[in-house]
């Protein structure tokens, strides 16, 4: 069961779509049943043979993951036209193990988004909660790479981001625990907000 259906779900509280195209899939990841289906691809439709090898149900969106000559690229379930399952059955690929497959391919993806990076300084409290207010990839990252406490415990670190504004919107929700060293424009756009909480407060 484990190497034919995965749930990856860091999402709470979303209902997961049902395609039509589902039901059928399902039957030919569990009975390792050949499958020819229609696939959107940008602007045009391709036709393949697959060998499906397992579903993912990630954040409310099933992907399937199918063997296809010798690669085993996944596919959105939704962008499915049209599935035929087969009489023909398949080999599975013994090496293949889908939990641990699809945290390789979601940690490639995640990481491929990282497109900036920014010098900051934390708190112990801050870089505790660093992964939930930011990417858990980059918090990672940005943790291996901290360097020695100072005298107050905080610690100077590069941490990896997908942009500067998600940054801006992240790590607004460390608050005091986290100061933007660099670059200086997010710098800046932090050094307002908290003038302007200032103003609100003392008011």
């Amino acid at each position: 069961m484990g190497q034919r259906f995965h749930l990856d779900a860091p999402r709470w509280f979303r209902a997961a779509e049902t395609p039509e195209v589902l039901p059928e899939l399902s039957r030919a990841v569990w009975s390792d049943l050949k499958v020819t289906a229609s696939y959107a691809r940008g602007n045009e439709v391709v036709r393949r043979e697959l060998e499906p090898h397992g579903l993912v149900l990630k954040a409310g969106v099933w992907y399937v993951i199918a063997r296809h000559g010798q690669r085993f690229p996944s596919y959105r379930v939704d962008r499915f036209r049209s599935v035929e399952v087969s009489g023909e059955g398949f080999a599975r690929a013994e090496d293949f193990d889908l939990a641990a497959f699809w945290e390789e391919k979601s940690e490639e993806f995640a990481r491929s988004l990282l497109r900036e990076t920014i010098d900051i300084r934390v708190s112990p409290s801050g870089l505790r909660k660093l992964s939930a207010a930011t990417d858990r990839l980059g918090a990672r990252e940005a943790e291996a790479a901290a360097g020695e406490p100072d005298a107050e415990g905080w610690v100077t670190t590069r941490l990896p981001v997908e942009s500067l504004d998600i940054a801006y919107d992240q790590l607004l929700a460390l608050g005091p625990e986290l100061e933007v060293l660099a670059p200086p424009e997010l710098r800046h756009r932090f050094a307002r907000a908290a003038r302007h909480l200032t103003e609100l407060y003392d008011s």
